[in-house]
């Protein structure tokens, strides 16, 4: 009978005894803003032994959130004290209700829901009544009703396009008498030799920089082959290159001198190559015989056209 007893006496206790609950608060940083301004919202949580943390559902309203931050607990064994900052903003004018926010308690077991107040925030204009920013700064200029006062300025303003124009057409006459006073290229070979004996001096084989060396290389040949040969050797491989090379150029000492030292620059640019001691001391006496075999194909051109024109 006391076992019964003291049993339904617990589970009386039990019943009647207080649920969890959690005291929860929000307050604003101002109540009247102007339009973009900051408002920082703070909610508070009270809350019992056994919960740790909150999460805040902000309901959405008319303003953004610009950001959201949550300090660390203050917790004891009778309790703690939670808090989170909502920075948010409005952009329209009015008077405007925040929240309530749904609030939950973490960990789920022990915790439990509860919610925030509402806060009353009026968002006004950056303009007030006084403001005369946007006012006009003078009266209007009064025109008369007969437009024929306007005729001189028309004539000033036609005038003045006219001159525009003018200047604009000399302007481009004058820019394509300098294209055609523009000196032609030189002849291949002519621009070829330049540019080698300027790569020569460079003296980037002297201190072993052979990549930028042969990629500058490899640039002029391949602008000599598409002047002299007119395919554009500089959208073609080597491999690519060569056969084209024998069908357009007879001269077989000029295609096997371009293809050796086409291959060579080919091997040290991608393949990272150093090229030999030996490669390179038959690299300017191959290179000015490619100079060469084509000079004397261009005076051999040029002595037929007057042969031609004698007769």
């Amino acid at each position: 009978m006391k076992h019964r007893t003291a049993a339904l006496l617990l589970l009386l206790l039990l019943l009647t005894a207080p649920s969890r609950a959690a005291q929860v608060t929000m307050s604003a940083s101002a109540a009247t803003v102007t339009v973009g301004e900051r408002v920082e919202l703070r909610v508070l949580a009270r809350v019992d032994a056994g919960i740790n943390a909150m999460r805040v559902q902000v309901t959405p309203g008319a303003f953004e959130i610009i950001a959201r931050h949550a300090l660390p607990p203050v917790l004891t064994d009778a309790g703690g004290t939670l808090e989170e900052i909502i920075t948010i903003a409005f952009f329209q004018t009015g008077d405007f209700e925040v929240g309530p926010f749904p609030v939950r308690l973490l960990p789920g077991q022990d915790g439990g829901e509860a919610q925030t107040g509402r806060l009353a925030i009026r968002v006004r204009s950056l303009l007030q009544e006084s403001d005369r920013d946007i006012k006009p700064l003078k009266e209007p200029l009064p025109l008369g009703g007969d437009p024929r006062h306007l005729l001189p300025y028309a004539a000033a303003l036609l005038l003045l396009l006219l001159l525009t124009a003018l200047i604009l057409y000399l302007r481009r006459r004058a820019q394509g008498r300098r294209a055609l006073a523009v000196a032609p290229p030189p002849p291949p070979d002519v621009e070829l030799e330049a540019n080698l004996l300027q790569l020569k001096q460079s003296g980037l084989l002297q201190r072993g920089e052979y990549r930028a060396f042969f990629i500058a290389l490899s640039a002029m040949l391949k602008r000599f082959i598409q002047r002299s040969y007119g395919f554009h050797a500089e959208e073609c491989t080597t491999a690519e290159t060569v056969p084209l090379l024998r069908e357009k150029e007879a001269e077989a000492t000029i295609v096997s001198g371009l293809e050796i030292v086409l291959t060579l620059a080919d091997l040290v640019k991608f393949a990272r190559r150093v090229p030999k001691a030996g490669e390179l001391a038959t690299l300017w006496p191959m290179l000015d015989a490619i100079v060469a075999g084509q000079r004397a194909l261009r005076q051999q051109a040029q002595e037929a056209d007057h042969a031609q024109a004698g007769r």
